[in-house]
């Protein structure tokens, strides 16, 4: 009789454990929303594929015609920015994105130093007068188009 007692009570302890636990660290809770996406994470996501796509010297000469061609820059100037800057294709990008839709006229080189001295994306979008959705939506067509298989 004591031992269905104790196999009871260890049972009953399992369960509460079980029941307390925090979920697990991969899983989000059952009752979380999902995020939704912000112009911003568009953005960067446009952002990660220009760069990816410039990771090998085919995709950087690709990446370069294809920028000069819709940004209105020599290629030229895009490489000695790549290096002068210190930032990837799809940053480069951005910034004239941002420069570009700007109510301040600011140059590209203006939204790097912005961005250089600590502000953030969406204080940048706010002190120039950029909607982020219209940079969002430009972005879009610096991305290699996708080929039919």
């Amino acid at each position: 009789m004591a031992h269905r007692f104790v196999q009871a009570a260890i049972l009953l302890c399992a369960s509460a454990l079980i029941a307390a636990a925090p979920p697990s660290a991969g899983a989000p809770p059952a009752t979380a929303k999902p995020t939704p996406e912000t112009s911003l994470h568009r953005i960067q996501r446009t952002v990660a594929k220009i760069n990816a796509e410039a990771r090998t010297p085919e995709g950087e000469a690709a990446v370069l015609r294809r920028l000069s061609a819709q940004l209105g820059a020599s290629q030229d100037s895009l490489k000695s920015q790549h290096e002068t800057w210190g930032l990837g294709y799809g940053e480069i990008a951005m910034a004239y994105g941002f420069a570009k839709t700007s109510r301040k006229g600011k140059t590209p080189a203006n939204v790097v130093a912005m961005r250089g001295s600590g502000m953030e994306w969406l204080a940048i979008a706010k002190e120039l007068g950029v909607k982020v959705d219209q940079v969002a939506s430009r972005m879009k067509r610096h991305v290699a188009p996708v080929k039919a298989r």
